[in-house]
């Protein structure tokens, strides 16, 4: 089999057509550049270089092979490099996922962050609920990852805290709860997964029906901005909108909702999955 240093060796020589100037260059002694070069020529069976007293020239069948050997060492150098690169986390492609809600709470600044320092990855982002995501990682689809609350299946699971978020229940602005919190009247709960995050003791007995469950968390946003619907939801994934008072957090409950990173066992998680992990982990030291 051909080896790279056969091959650059090729090249330099085609280059200069001196084995003076070409073993300086490539920091060895002249005799083993010519070792080198009859090596190849036997492996390949073919006249690569012709010697004469006038020199070294190359042959047709040498030219033709120094120039396709000219690309393969570019293309090598090009793999090495972004190798080096993605073992640093700053190339290459990864694929993850998030349940709705802490997606809609760290996803945003953790790419912007990525995107802005590392141009160069590839962020493919999944985001359902959490039994989807879960039969995702498992089939090998998903590197990791985020939800608030676990699969029904941990036995192929690597299991990682990341975070405990508060849990609230937030209403519009004007909301009738908000006029008069003793009326004792029911309206319909919102969430952006089916599980996982309980509703708070103090207002069950509000709930109008079953949960309403919408995994679009800018429907959700909508839906609650515009109708008497109460969500359950963390303060820390409608930020904005508390802030402008179009969201009130009517309450803000003694549970809190786990946030975990699930990983499959006995994986060696890629540079990239570090690198992006431990944004998530920067970006929650944030919210809290």
């Amino acid at each position: 089999m051909l080896e790279l240093r056969q091959l650059r060796h090729l090249v330099v020589l085609a280059r200069s057509l001196n084995y003076v100037r070409a073993a300086d260059e490539l920091c060895i002694t002249q005799p083993t550049l010519s070792r080198s070069i009859q090596s190849l020529e036997r492996q390949l069976g073919l006249r690569l270089f012709d010697r004469d007293r006038g020199g070294v020239a190359l042959t047709p069948q040498g030219r033709a092979i120094a120039n396709r050997a000219a690309f393969l060492l570019t293309d090598a150098e090009d793999l090495e490099r972004q190798a080096m690169l993605s073992a640093g986390g700053a190339a290459g492609k990864i694929r993850f996922g998030m349940v709705p809600m802490p997606a809609h709470a760290l996803l945003q600044p953790v790419l912007s962050d990525r995107l802005t320092e590392t141009p160069g990855v590839t962020h493919e982002v999944i985001v359902r609920d959490v039994e989807a995501l879960s039969a995702m990682l498992i089939a090998g689809d998903l590197e990791f990852f985020v939800s608030h609350r676990p699969p029904h299946d941990l036995s192929q699971a690597d299991v990682e805290h990341l975070a405990n978020f508060p849990l609230s229940l937030v209403v519009r602005a004007g909301h009738p709860l908000l006029r008069d919190a003793s009326q004792e009247m029911r309206f319909p709960l919102l969430r952006s997964s089916w599980t996982g995050i309980p509703v708070p003791r103090q207002v069950r007995d509000r709930v109008l029906g079953p949960p309403n469950v919408v995994e679009d968390f800018n429907a959700l946003t909508g839906i609650a901005l515009n109708t008497d619907a109460m969500w359950i939801t963390t303060a820390y994934a409608i930020q904005e909108e508390l802030r402008d008072g179009s969201l009130v957090e009517f309450l803000r409950a003694t549970e809190k909702i786990d946030i975990v990173l699930y990983s499959l066992k006995r994986r060696t998680r890629s540079p990239l999955a570090r690198v992006v992990i431990e944004s998530f982990r920067h970006h929650i030291a944030m919210l809290s």
